[in-house]
């Protein structure tokens, strides 16, 4: 009986997005939202093969369960094959100048001091020496004016940290719906369904959209490893061969007492974060 309704339901399904068409609704945001809420308990149903029959861009209305396997970032952090694909996505480090205020963005520390003995660059300004002069790359090389030292850049470091938590910690929503993304940081305590408590888009029943948070701790913890990895100057030379580590080696000892109270901060407040913590009891039964 149940397939003979769903069959049923499924052919006025198609009669439905055959209509809307001949109305002029397809490819409209308002017909998308009527047909989901119709059909949102169809066995069969989901909101890609409904954006394909009504003729919109079905994958931007894909589940947002299949796009969080592909997404999370802890999958990336796990099973990335090299640094640049581990932390894509991963906002760069600033650095201010505090002499003529000229912001510019730091290449981690390790690739910095490898790029510059490879190329030997004739610019001394260029961005791959600054973490081997610690000069702003705008001011001119006379006197002190435009040299930044480590408490400098510990403390840029540790606001744009805390910035990062801060976003966190405001627990923005968002609606995964295409034709909503309704945001808000109110979180709406009715139980639809099989959804989860708080996460009924606030614009329900016009919406069958869930609330999803816009910055997650895996995001938060991502963000802070990758702040990790461009101030490292230790781990990253037990990937070096035996030959190489030499020289490069000489070089980081000079930036390693630079770098290290800024690169201490980092991993103090990403310690601090219940993401990179496995509880023991979580994964053993105990008899």
């Amino acid at each position: 009986m149940n397939s003979e309704y769903n069959a049923f339901m499924l052919k006025m399904l198609h009669s439905l997005c055959f209509f809307l068409s001949l109305l002029s609704l397809t490819g409209d945001k308002f017909g998308f939202p009527v047909v989901s809420r119709l059909c949102a308990s169809i066995e069969g149903t989901s909101p890609e093969r409904l954006a394909d029959c009504l003729g919109l861009d079905s994958s931007k209305f894909r589940t947002k369960s299949s796009e969080a396997v592909s997404n999370d970032p802890s999958s990336s952090l796990l099973f990335a094959v090299d640094d640049e694909e581990r932390y894509r996505g991963c906002e760069p480090l600033m650095l201010s100048c505090p002499s003529c205020s000229t912001t510019f963005d730091c290449a981690a520390v390790f690739s910095s001091v490898c790029m510059s003995m490879a190329e030997k660059p004739t610019r001394p300004e260029t961005d791959c020496n600054f973490w081997r002069r610690l000069r702003c790359p705008k001011c001119p090389e006379e006197g002190d004016v435009g040299r930044i030292s480590p408490g400098t850049i510990a403390n840029q470091v540790k606001r744009q940290v805390e910035g990062f938590v801060s976003m966190y910690y405001k627990g923005l929503m968002m609606c995964d719906d295409e034709t909503c993304k309704h945001t808000t940081r109110s979180l709406n305590l009715r139980l639809v369904g099989d959804s989860e408590r708080g996460t009924v888009c606030p614009n329900y029943p016009r919406c069958n959209g869930r609330l999803i948070r816009k910055y997650t701790e895996a995001d938060l913890y991502k963000q802070l490893s990758y702040f990790c990895y461009v101030l490292d100057t230790v781990r990253c030379i037990e990937k070096m061969e035996i030959g190489a580590k030499i020289p490069v080696e000489k070089e980081l000892s000079k930036i390693r007492p630079m770098v290290a109270l800024a690169a201490s901060t980092v991993q103090r407040i990403r310690d601090q974060c219940g993401y990179g913590w496995v509880q023991l009891s979580d994964l053993v039964i105990t008899v």
